[in-house]
């Protein structure tokens, strides 16, 4: 049994010798081998000696390739081979075997094993390292996007907003390079040029401090408006659509204007609505449409002090409704600019109007400037510069005093003449004309006088039409073309042809044979509406009424040729006749309101007749 025993044991010994010689010759093994489960820098070296896992490593290094990305994920390779990339032992793979256990390696077929990381000793050539970097595709100039700053723009709804900066792929090409080397040294295999920084970025960001300063007072100026209210219903707005264009930011932030843009914008405006130096339509009184140049009269800017005001409502950021400067200014705006009330003025055929709200007030005969001495006066548009009573009027050969004096171009105006001048009308001013103001009988200027105000249009032109007005004494009311049968009024107290007592009616035209009548209305006290009738067989000669309340008969005068009579007693010759009516003034048997009453023609309104001259008082 004790024999048994003893022979296990041998048994048992000699068992664990052969173990211990096997476990150590195998130890022997790794201590020159790299234990089960070792890697260095990655590479699986198990059971290889130093030199082996060198070799290794070096094939692996012979292998080494750089992957470059970018932007977009835009990836480019480096290998090794472009830039002499090779390993060099110096001893560090020999220094790592000598490290490890080589009686652990039977817990190293069971474990993880041992993972080195060791800086491994690679050469290559700098230069052929940069010229492969230099030479890949997204480094080449023509390949790069810029990067774009953000910036300030225009919305739709007119309001200001920023545009986000975008990124390009423009890179640094130093950082590039710098970037490389650092990888290929550390024995990276991947370069992401974003992380590493290497792309040049935009100056300025959608947070920029600067810009959303900028925007906002870009948004501050662009809800500005300004209205010009032109005169009338025209109003003009300037908005941001158009003054914006004009707006920028000095280096501080300051608003800045384009002075020359809001010049021409200015001088936009006056040209659109400036009518001093246009021609205007304008209907006569005879139904007549002229054209009349705007001289004084009409709209006219002042465009250099209107720029001025314009720019500093813009630099001030204000909202504000405003009138334009202006240097002349009508009384209205419209067609014509001359409105409802107004004085016109026909050379053609030496008529003045005057309407006032619309209405005629006065209606005369003139004399205007002479032709044939060059002092023709002056056609336009023009306006009442000032009223004056009692006024010297001076000129290089004339000094004359006037009872109403009213300028409109320079020294020429509208004034009374009474005082040298009994007719008016006619073709007095082509040889008897004034020196060119408008010579008018002293009781339509002192009506117009005491109706009229500075600032009141003038309209002279010459019409294209003789209507034929005759000639008239300074105290006609009413004047009678004869020669075609009807009558115009024109009262000197009343535009509806009224007349008063000591009015004088004065008759111009041919008194050949025949005679016409028409109603008449005097005015005097005592007298109803009565039948004036004129006839007469002798040639043309001046003719006046005089309505007074004290003349007890009817009284015949310049009888030189009568040749028949009425039953007022009026008889006609060459020189003319005088016709005073009284309280007790008979008439022509049968004659009223429209009858007739001569020995020859008829009466009407507005009657027809070759022989006599008509006078009409309605």
């Amino acid at each position: 049994m004790r024999k048994r025993t003893t022979i296990l044991l041998i048994i048992v010994l000699i068992l664990l010798f052969c173990v211990i010689g096997v476990y150590s010759a195998i130890s022997m093994y790794y201590s020159s081998h790299f234990l089960k489960n070792t890697s260095i820098n990655g590479a699986d070296v198990s059971g290889m000696t130093a030199s082996e896992a060198e070799a290794l490593l070096a094939a692996d290094v012979e292998d080494y390739r750089l992957v470059i990305t970018g932007r977009d994920e835009e990836q480019e390779t480096l290998y090794g081979s472009e830039f002499d990339y090779v390993f060099v032992s110096n001893g560090e793979t020999q220094t790592l075997l000598d490290a490890q256990n080589s009686f652990a390696w039977l817990p190293a077929f069971f474990s993880d094993g041992e993972s080195y990381t060791m800086d491994t000793s690679v050469t290559y050539d700098t230069d052929k390292l940069s010229e492969a970097v230099a030479a890949l595709p997204m480094m080449q100039t023509d390949q790069m996007e810029p990067p774009q700053n953000a910036y300030r723009t225009l919305l739709e709804d007119g309001t200001y907003g920023i545009v986000a900066e975008t990124e390009g792929t423009t890179l640094d090409t130093q950082k590039v390079q710098e970037a490389a080397v650092t990888a290929v040294e550390a024995g990276k295999q991947s370069l992401n040029l974003e992380m590493a920084g290497c792309y040049v970025t935009a100056d300025i960001t959608s947070e920029n401090e600067d810009l959303i300063e900028e925007v906002s007072l870009y948004n501050q100026y662009a809800s500005m408006y300004i209205n010009y209210y032109m005169s009338g219903d025209v109003v003009v707005s300037l908005t941001s659509s158009t003054f914006m264009d004009w707006f920028s930011l000095d280096a501080d932030n300051n608003a800045v204007f384009d002075y020359a843009s809001v010049a021409a914008w200015v001088d936009e405006l006056a040209d659109m609505y400036d009518t001093v130096g246009t021609y205007e339509p304008f209907v006569t009184s005879n139904g007549e449409t002229v054209y009349v140049e705007s001289v004084t009269y009409g709209w006219q800017m002042d465009r250099e002090a209107e720029t001025d005001a314009l720019y500093a409502l813009l630099l001030a950021g204000q909202v504000e409704g405003r009138s334009p400067v202006w240097t002349v200014s009508a009384l209205t705006r419209g067609d014509n600019d001359i409105g409802d009330t107004y004085v016109e003025i026909d050379y053609t055929n030496q008529r003045m109007w005057y309407y006032k709200d619309g209405q005629l007030l006065v209606e005369t005969p003139v004399v205007t400037g002479n032709t044939s001495a060059g002092n023709a006066s002056p056609e336009g548009l023009y306006y009442i510069v000032y009223k004056q009573e009692d006024a010297k009027l001076v000129g290089e050969t004339y000094e004359t005093e006037v009872n109403y004096w009213m300028p409109f171009y320079g020294n020429v105006g509208i004034h009374d003449a009474d005082s040298w001048r009994s007719l008016y009308g006619g073709t007095i001013y082509q040889t008897n004309g004034s020196h060119g103001c408008i010579n008018t009988p002293t009781a339509q200027a002192q009506t117009i006088y005491e109706n009229i105000e500075a600032g009141t249009p003038v309209v002279c032109y010459s019409s294209g039409i003789n209507y034929g007005y005759s000639t008239a004494s300074s105290g006609t009311s009413y004047v009678a073309n004869s020669s075609s049968g009807s009558s115009s009024s024109t009262g000197s107290d009343s535009s509806d042809s009224s007349v008063s007592d000591d009015d004088n009616i004065t008759i111009y035209g041919d008194n050949s044979s025949g005679s016409s009548s028409t109603d008449s209305a005097g005015t005097g006290a005592g007298t109803s509406d009565s039948s004036v009738v004129t006839e007469g067989t002798g040639s043309s000669g001046d003719s006046s009424i005089v309505i007074s309340d004290n003349s007890t008969e009817t009284n015949r005068i310049d009888d030189e040729d009568d040749s028949s009579s009425s039953d007022t007693g009026v008889s006609t010759g060459e020189a003319g006749f005088e016709i005073t009516i009284t309280d007790e003034t008979t008439w022509p048997s049968g004659s009223s309101d429209g009858s007739s009453g001569s020995t020859s023609g008829s009466s009407s309104d507005s009657s027809s007749g070759t022989d006599g001259d008509v006078i009409v008082i309605e």
